[in-house]
């Protein structure tokens, strides 16, 4: 055991109030201006010394963020400087993102961090020396799941580039969405119907990324034969959100047969390909997640309080780029290798995670 005292937060850290600075005053100075997620702007004035943690207050409570500057945290983050404790920074950076403040929101209607809650949360005390230890080993062990991440958002970024390499500026046909291929909007939850019904999974709105699915958590919808029959995804389907974020609108991937008998919600559209629409699934999707397509969907949406959404026959109105077979053959040849790539860097910062995890739970507890 390491002999550390164990101490509450509230006796070795103070969690200063944030500074309101509404976005129309940021004047775009050298100092970063920090909200409860990260960066939201820049100031010319500074309210903290350096290094700084900054703390998630409202919103997303609870989520940590280190400043090697000095900055400005809004009225959303509580802050810690040099002058608010005499432990680690750096290390304390680290201790804060695994004592679980982001469970500890007490609030009914904004979610939020209370600081009197996060000053009971109880933790080992190492000397500064020890403290300044582990934070360099951490350090080291991040700069190593980073570079992981980089190396998979550059993998990822290739599909779109091989695509805009392959197809941009060509000379070709095209054609509308609907003249090819059937749209369909999905179940809807809460309807009434006087048939029998039995309980399937079906895939909401949460369950559609960007270029694939998120299957960890998948609910189950009542119904009928009919309903069935409609509704449910084959593979080689596209899956595409009706709505959301502009910058995410239109989102989807090709649904590949991942959960047996699975339905779609009704803010979820269906894309069939006929059978003679010499358009390749794994081809529109990448062309559906395009600069074109989603240009398209910016200028068609309707946009309410920062969320847009297309409908049906908005959809089925998208001019479609439809090269030869044999180009759209030899783009998801390339994409396959590249995906491979992919699955192998996933699997690589997966692991890196756990290990860092496993890492810091030793660090803390005295056994580095």
């Amino acid at each position: 055991m390491s002999g550390w005292p164990e101490v509450e937060l509230g006796e070795i850290c103070e969690f200063k109030y944030g500074k309101s600075l509404p976005a129309e005053a940021r004047d775009g100075g050298p100092f970063s201006v920090y909200g409860s997620n990260g960066v939201v702007g820049s100031h010319s004035a500074a309210i903290t010394g350096a290094p700084v943690v900054i703390i998630g207050r409202k919103g997303s409570f609870g989520e940590i963020e280190y400043s090697t500057s000095p900055c400005w945290p809004i009225d959303t983050t509580y802050f810690v400087d040099s002058a608010a404790t005499k432990t680690d920074l750096k290390w304390l950076s680290y201790r804060l993102r695994e004592l679980g403040l982001t469970t500890l929101n007490r609030a009914a209607a904004i979610p939020g961090l209370n600081r009197e809650d996060a000053y009971r949360q109880r933790l080992l005390l190492p000397p500064l020396d020890e403290q300044r230890r582990i934070a360099a080993i951490l350090d080291q062990a991040e700069a190593l799941r980073a570079k992981r991440r980089e190396v998979l958002a550059h993998l990822e970024s290739l599909t779109q580039s091989i695509f805009h390499d392959m197809f941009d500026g060509r000379q070709t046909k095209t054609t509308l969405l609907g003249d090819v291929a059937e749209v369909v909007s999905g179940i809807t939850k809460g309807r009434r119907t006087a048939d029998p019904t039995q309980p399937f999974p079906y895939l909401a709105v949460a369950n559609v990324q960007a270029g694939h699915l998120k299957l960890d958590t998948v609910k189950t919808i009542d119904a009928t034969d009919s309903e069935v029959s409609r509704f449910a995804l084959r593979t080689g389907d596209l899956v595409l959100t009706e709505g959301g974020d502009p910058d995410k609108l239109g989102r989807g991937t090709v649904w590949r047969g991942e959960i047996k008998t699975c339905l779609h919600q009704n803010h979820v559209f269906r894309v069939r390909l006929n059978r003679n629409s010499q358009v390749v699934p794994e081809y529109l999707s990448a062309f559906l997640a395009g600069r074109e397509a989603k240009g398209y969907f910016l200028r068609s949406a309707k946009q309410t309080t920062g969320i847009a959404s297309i409908n049906m026959t908005q959809l089925k109105g998208l001019s479609i780029v439809v090269p030869p077979l044999i180009d759209q053959s030899r783009y998801i040849e390339r994409i396959t290798r590249v995906n491979s790539c992919i699955s192998r860097a996933k699997e690589s910062v997966t692991i890196h995670d756990r290990l860092f995890s496993a890492l810091q739970s030793r660090a803390f507890r005295g056994d580095l």
